[in-house]
């Protein structure tokens, strides 16, 4: 899967296995050299003070090494010497070594030298060393065959330890290492029997395998992209584990740790072999809803819920989706009345909270976030701001209010939530459509803008009349505007606002806008344009991987001027592997192509 020789390395995709808060990735800069480190913190990759070089050593000295992972353990290599790392789902790692030892030597990101360690002592039990991380949390160091040391200096004068470095080394007799390695923030964690090493990776891949069937199969040109983003998907799953009260998929494991609110709905569309999971999954943000006012929290980290900042209502589109696709058998009358009330203040919270003060449903956002457009040229005149895809979102959610609620005998509730939906329909086609697209307006006014956004409302399918969604289809469809040789792009090539440098949605080729406008498309009826961008972007994903945005060309089709670039590392939209691509792009690959 990933490798020195491998189509793809460590260097954009982190190394992770379900359930693991440790992760692996390739040095930008050093080519070669990998890291060790966890997300315990929730601190990016590029400012921690927690992590390790990981050094391969023959003989007690560093030998340079190439690196082969899959999903069942990584492996590094110097002529016949090589060690191996397994992630467990169970708090620690195991290291396998064969004429080779292995050498963890703590350094910052943020310059700090090994400031990250608070101290680090041998138990008198006699089985290995623990040293303290602060809010890293703790390692156990546990040489099972082979030997293990410890080498820290502290800087009395600083006050902080400028070196920290552990050594596994094989054994003198036979030349093996085995050795176990401990992540918790308080004691260890239960961990059973150390099992053979060989064991801990068939269960790795055991496990992958299982967590695979829940996606369907892909066309075969798609086959090995695919395998990358269901791997991404399981490997950024967390345990139930500090704040997460459930299973959560982390956006990025290494970057953005956070298990952002409405993309576990995305994660949720491709899910369509196992509808109790995908609805789990658009359930799972509501177990931290404010009671009193109905919100969910944008995002949730190990540290708990995020409420500066939220996300779009995107759970009915989720869920109309997969019921388009398999039906709705798994709502069962139970889960009805335990959601219905639930999915009924988020949508009321939005009305209340968010209204645009016209006396319907008609909201305004008060930031670009809220509607999932974070830099779109549709808020250049600022907030409050009615964006027709708030409202479009809306009547999906309220088309599943009223399902649930019909599900639990509440009928006339049913009615009147189908009602406010119809409602809202007609206001966006009669208001908010110029004949050309969907508006957006500030103080009653038309922000003129040349966005993608302006033709999101096509997720209504074929809740809106022909005529508009052959008007839709026809500007997606014309090269060179929207759309590009590699999908649409979020702001048309006309545009003079068009950038792909930093930003997120007025230019670049995204995942989610892909997704929804052409699960849209295909809702409404318009099977061929649907399948033709999202061909498209999934062919994009299978040359350069699962990444959340591409820029379409080196240069500004408008100007002929060479393009803005962002530069890497960093955790925008270009450089790291995602879930909420990787979870487009099977929802594409499965159900659009």
């Amino acid at each position: 899967m990933f490798g020195t020789h491998e189509r793809f390395n460590l260097v954009r995709a982190a190394y992770a296995r379900r359930a693991s808060r440790m992760y692996i990735f390739e040095d930008f800069y050093k080519p070669g050299l990998l890291h060790l480190s966890n997300n315990r913190s929730g601190d990016m990759v590029s400012t921690t003070d927690f992590m390790f070089d990981i050094n391969l050593t023959v003989n007690g000295a560093p030998v340079s090494y190439t690196y082969f992972a899959d999903e069942g353990s990584l492996t590094l290599s110097s002529g016949c010497a090589y060690a191996e790392i397994a992630l467990t789902d169970r708090g620690h790692l195991r290291v396998r070594g064969v004429g080779a030892g292995m050498r963890l030597e703590l350094k910052s990101n943020a310059g700090g030298g090994a400031r990250a360690c608070r101290g680090l002592f041998a138990p008198p039990r006699g089985d290995g060393w623990e040293a303290d991380f602060g809010k890293h949390g703790k390692l156990f160091f546990r040489a099972l065959t082979g030997a293990f040391s410890a080498r820290a200096l502290y800087d009395s004068e600083r006050a902080v330890y400028s070196e920290a470095t552990f050594d596994f080394l094989p054994d003198s007799a036979c030349g093996e290492l085995d050795a176990a390695i401990h992540s918790y923030a308080d004691k260890i964690a239960p961990f059973g029997e150390f099992e053979p090493f060989d064991e801990v990776v068939a269960y790795n891949k055991a496990d992958f395998a299982e967590f695979s069937k829940i996606y369907r199969p892909v066309a075969p040109e798609y086959e090995e992209a695919a395998k990358y983003a269901r791997w991404t998907i399981w490997s950024h799953r967390t345990a139930a584990d500090g704040f997460i009260k459930e299973p959560s998929i982390l956006y990025q494991v290494s970057w953005v740790v956070t298990a952002a609110s409405w993309q576990q709905s995305y994660n949720a569309m491709p899910m369509l072999e196992d509808p109790a999971e995908a609805w789990r999954q658009i359930c799972l943000m509501f177990k931290y809803q404010d009671e009193r006012t109905g919100r969910l929290p944008g995002m949730l980290s190990y540290n708990g819920p995020n409420n500066a900042g939220m996300q779009p209502p995107f759970q009915g589109f989720a869920l109309d989706f997969i019921i388009r696709n398999i039906g709705d058998g798994f709502l069962t009358p139970s889960e009805c009345e335990r959601m219905y009330p639930k999915f009924a203040k988020w949508a009321n919270y939005w009305t209340t909270y968010r209204n645009a003060g016209r006396g319907d449903d008609v909201t305004a956002v008060l930031s670009p976030h809220e509607s999932g457009w974070d830099d779109s040229s549709v808020f250049a005149e600022g907030f409050p701001a009615s964006e027709p895809n708030t409202p479009a979102f809306l009547v999906l959610l309220m088309e599943s209010v009223a399902r649930l609620a019909r599900g639990c005998g509440r009928t006339q509730d049913a009615d009147g939530w189908d009602a406010r939906a119809e409602r809202l329909t007609r206001t966006l086609i009669d208001e908010f459509w110029d004949g050309e697209k969907f508006v957006t307006k500030v103080k009653g006014k038309a922000v003129d803008s040349l966005s993608l956004a302006c033709y999101q409302p096509i997720m209504l399918g074929k809740r809106l009349p022909q005529s508009i969604i052959d008007k839709v289809a026809e500007k997606l469809t014309r090269e060179g505007e929207w759309l590009t040789e590699i999908g649409l792009a979020s702001e048309s090539m006309k545009s003079e606002l068009t950038t792909f440098g930093i930003s997120f949605v007025c230019g670049r080729v995204v995942a989610p806008q892909n997704m929804i406008l052409t699960v849209g498309l295909q809702a409404a009826g318009k099977q061929r344009e649907a399948a033709m961008i999202a061909r498209r972007f999934c062919d994009q994903v299978s040359r350069e991987g699962v990444i959340l945005g591409f820029a379409p060309y080196d240069y500004y089709p408008l100007t002929g001027k060479k393009a803005d670039q962002q530069i890497p590392p960093q955790p925008a939209d270009a450089w790291p592997w995602s879930s909420w691509c990787s979870n487009c792009f099977l929802t594409m690959a499965e159900a659009v192509v």
